[in-house]
């Protein structure tokens, strides 16, 4: 059945300081990575211990993530790297200024990019991510997502980085549960019910093989509804971030 789209859409964002949970997920159904991610970045406010997004590191000063992560002012976000623990982050860094897609809106163009003046030390445990560099369609193919999103609606946020594979659900089907705004600049994927995306993951790498190939964008309510996840298809931005990060 076609659902009722209207204002039912899920924001993946924590519900702290202002920020509506409405668009900011966490992996629900997921398990513990034990896989280091050397890209993933956890996104916290007034370098507390609260996240709030993720993102993933492309090079010594940018972090890419979703445009809706970034409503604070630059000096107020900060970047933990190098740890799959929220705890024991091995470096921190504080956001210097955003670049947000010029046309983005609420449900489309949904990246951007985090400068930080200090350069972000590489090392075994911190590294950039590859950007993906052919147009696939993926369908029915299994990625991975990884995040620090709740476990479940409301639930609880996990200390250690989530992981769930994923798989790539046709831009036809997701339309239908999606009364058509599902653009090319999209794609979307479909676990059971009880797995996928939730607040706290937005922003977050959809990767293969350490490819990022999108961002996680929105998704339907409540967490792991058994309705399609959507993300912000990588490539098609390639020449956007490559003017801006210089990568």
């Amino acid at each position: 059945m076609k659902t009722v789209f209207g204002l039912l859409i899920l924001c993946l964002v924590h519900n702290a300081y202002g920020f509506s949970t409405d668009r900011f997920k966490r992996i629900v159904g997921g398990s513990t990575s034990e896989h280091p991610y050397p890209y993933q970045v956890s996104l916290r406010y007034l370098n507390s211990t609260l996240h709030f997004c993720g993102g993933a590191i492309i090079s010594k000063n940018y972090i890419i993530t979703a445009a809706h992560c970034l409503k604070f002012q630059p000096s107020d976000v900060f970047v933990t790297v190098g740890s799959n623990d929220l705890l024991t982050p091995s470096a921190i860094y504080q956001a210097t200024s955003f670049i947000i897609h010029p046309s983005y809106d609420e449900y489309t163009n949904d990246i951007g990019l985090i400068y930080v003046m200090q350069d972000i030390e590489f090392n075994e445990n911190v590294r950039p991510i590859a950007l993906a560099s052919a147009d696939y369609t993926y369908n029915d193919y299994p990625l991975l997502v990884t995040g620090w999103g709740q476990l479940e609606t409301e639930g609880p946020y996990p200390n250690y980085l989530q992981e769930i594979r994923v798989k790539v659900y046709s831009q036809i089907m997701c339309n239908y549960y999606y009364e058509n705004i599902i653009a090319n600049t999209q794609i979307c994927t479909l676990t059971v019910q009880g797995e996928g995306m939730c607040v706290g993951d937005s922003g977050s790498p959809l990767i293969d093989n350490d490819v990022l190939i999108g961002i996680v964008s929105f998704g339907m309510p409540p967490c792991g509804s058994g309705f399609p996840d959507v993300y912000t298809r990588v490539f098609y931005y390639r020449p956007w971030i490559y003017f801006y990060a210089r990568i």
